[in-house]
C-alpha cells in the first residue's frame, strides 16, 4: 500500500534556540573576561592579586558560568 506524504510548504529549518545562543555567547564573554583580568593583573603586579581584582574576576567568572547553565536549560526545554 502506498501512502501519500504531505510535506510542509516551508522546508527551511526554523531556529528556535536563538535566545540560548545569545545567552551562551554572553556567558563565554564574561567567563573569558574574568579569567583574562586575573591573568593580566597577575602579570602586572608581579604575582600578587589585589582583593578588588579577585572580586571582579570571581563575579565575572560566576556570571559567565551561570549564563552558560541558563543557556543549557533553555536549550533542553525546547
Amino acid at each position: 500500500m502506498i501512502l501519500a506524504v504531505n510535506e510542509p510548504e516551508n522546508t527551511t529549518p526554523r531556529r528556535t534556540n536563538d535566545d540560548a545562543e545569545t545567552v551562551r555567547a554572553a556567558g563565554n564573554v564574561a567567563f573569558v573576561l574574568g579569567v583574562a583580568q586575573a591573568l593580566l593583573l597577575l602579570v602586572a603586579n608581579d604575582g600578587e592579586l589585589p582583593d578588588q581584582a579577585l572580586t571582579g574576576m570571581l563575579i565575572l567568572t560566576v556570571a559567565g558560568i551561570g549564563l552558560r547553565i541558563e543557556a543549557a536549560i533553555r536549550e533542553r526545554g525546547r
